[in-house]
């Protein structure tokens, strides 16, 4: 409320303040002069003139707030569609474990939730159809993104019986609804969004002062001369480029459908000349590459055998043993009681992937980088190890929008040198599109399955699921990939993720994903970059 406003003194002592005592036996202060329903200081403010109705179901949906919520979220590097997610899945929350105590809420709060598919499927429109489908059992909502939302608010829903109930596990589903926002390309409107319906609070009270600004967007491009390419999603491919078409999986009909992904693959420019100030690799990359040495060193070491010879320098023991018994018998003995030299082993072939979708624009370091920023980083940190190692390294950023549009930007061809102008290439990057996982998978190995090496080995460095605007099954994607996984495992062309997410544990819904594509040991969830080493370690170690 203004502060110019003056605003009647509050009072619990209304027929509508002895009906929430009833409820709850507590009575907080009503302000009956506001334009819309918000909690303020333990109160409760209402319009000054409504329907009964919807008095009574706005003040008992905010005094479910006061019962049943927190004091706090915490807002930090929450997106706004994220923040706004996270507070209507809170408000349905509360409603149900409301409606659990006293049944007859849903007689009141229910009619009041009127979206349909007739309303659309813009941002905020599907916002108000998944308030629908969490608070009312009986409506069902076709669109995939509101069945989404169902299926992580509740653990039995025909038992009222809720999968979110602390502040984290509420976090980490909006801003998997969040994501899936982003990659459908739908905007919102943070300033103009008001929670629907219209009894619900504006949710004020969840953040503190310092968080109610809304997340600033990504730092857009700067400004190129006349014709040079900006992001990666509205730049033509230049001469060098390359168009390719690749099979999916689909999982309705088992089978592949040929030809069905075009993939357009460029060389991307540097984001400043070289030695230019900035275009240096920075010195954070060139010390974790030297901490990267050696895990990655199992990429070249000798070939393991258990060959015999007979001539050497090393004794098999058993061999040896089996030798002087055999002399002993009739018949002929094994000499070769030596063990045989190492092969060495063949040069071997990296390729970076990294995944550079819109969702990569969020957050993830305590020092506010984003997850492309770490991923670059940690990709140009690998680079330089791998060539210190004399492992050839090629660098490629995917996005997608649609399966005639996914994208491959080359930052570093297989057989070039790791130049300063690196680390500048891979900051101009920028987030952008959706992620067609499964076609940059088969392109990153057939760049790979036709070269006479060693280990053969994809490295994708990722933060979420498989999504793009042309695919609604949820589990559509996440096959697809599965199968060009396993495609490439016949190739010889070994293929493991580093998830960049802060949700490290083993519930973590984006490392589930990851390990349903690359396998248990496939997958590392990477919060922290300076674990790196450790995580690049345990993906090269999974055969051993």
């Amino acid at each position: 409320m203004p502060a110019t406003m003056q605003s009647p003194p509050a009072v619990r002592d209304t027929p509508l303040g002895q009906w929430l005592r009833l409820l709850w036996g507590q009575s907080p202060l009503l302000h009956l002069a506001s334009e819309q329903p918000f909690i303020s200081g333990g109160g409760i403010h209402l319009p000054a003139r409504g329907h009964w109705a919807q008095h009574r179901a706005a003040a008992a949906h905010a005094a479910a707030h006061l019962v049943y919520s927190p004091a706090r979220f915490d807002g930090t590097a929450l997106v706004p569609v994220a923040r706004s997610l996270l507070a209507l899945l809170e408000d349905a929350r509360v409603e149900a474990l409301a409606m659990r105590e006293l049944p007859g809420l849903a007689r009141l709060w229910r009619p009041l939730h009127t979206a349909t598919p007739d309303d659309g499927n813009a941002c905020e429109p599907l916002m108000r159809r998944l308030a629908r489908a969490l608070a009312d059992p009986d409506y069902d909502d076709p669109h995939p993104w509101v069945a989404k939302g169902r299926r992580l608010f509740y653990l039995d829903e025909d038992l009222g019986l809720i999968a979110l109930r602390t502040p984290a596990e509420l976090r980490a589903a909006a801003m998997r609804l969040g994501h899936d926002i982003g990659q459908m390309r739908l905007p919102f409107n943070a300033r103009g969004y008001r929670p629907a319906p219209a009894y619900r609070d504006d949710h004020r009270w969840m953040w503190d002062a310092d968080q109610l600004e809304a997340a600033a967007p990504p730092p857009a491009p700067q400004p190129t001369p006349s014709g040079a390419q900006q992001t990666p999603d509205d730049s033509p491919p230049d001469r060098d480029g390359s168009v390719s078409v690749h099979p999916e999986w689909d999982r309705l009909i088992r089978r592949l459908r040929p030809d069905w992904c075009r993939v357009t693959e460029r060389r991307w420019p540097p984001a400043a000349p070289a030695g230019a100030p900035g275009a240096a690799i920075d010195k954070g990359a060139q010390a974790m590459s030297r901490r990267l040495l050696t895990p990655l060193r199992a990429l070249v070491r000798p070939l393991a055998t258990r060959r015999r010879s007979q001539d050497g320098d090393v004794f098999v023991l058993d061999a040896l043993v089996g030798w002087r018994i055999a002399r002993r018998l009739p018949g002929t003995s094994d000499g070769r009681v030596y063990r045989a030299p190492p092969q060495p082993a063949a040069r071997a072939a990296v390729c970076l992937l990294i995944d550079q979708s819109a969702s990569s624009a969020s957050v993830l370091s305590a020092d506010g980088r984003s997850v492309l920023q770490v991923a670059a980083q940690s990709a140009v940190a690998t680079a330089l190890a791998l060539q210190a190692l004399g492992v050839d390294c090629a660098v490629l950023a995917f996005s997608s929008n649609g399966r005639h549009a996914v994208r491959i930007n080359t930052v570093k061809r297989l057989g070039a040198a790791v130049d300063a102008g690196l680390g500048a290439r891979m900051q101009s990057l920028r987030s952008a599109g959706s992620t067609r996982l499964g076609a940059a998978l088969r392109h990153a190995t057939a760049s790979l399955a036709g070269l006479r090496a060693g280990a053969r080995w994809v490295l994708l460095l990722s933060d979420g699921q498989p999504h793009d605007v042309d695919v609604h099954d949820p589990r559509y994607l996440v096959e697809d990939a599965r199968h060009a996984v396993r495609s490439a495992a016949q190739r010889a062309v070994r293929m493991a993720c580093l998830v960049l997410t802060s949700e490290v544990d083993a519930a973590s819904a984006d490392l589930a994903t990851a390990r349903q594509v690359f396998g248990a040991a496939g997958a590392q969830a990477l919060a922290d970059p300076d674990a790196l080493p450790g995580a690049v370690r345990r993906l090269l170690d999974r055969d051993a």
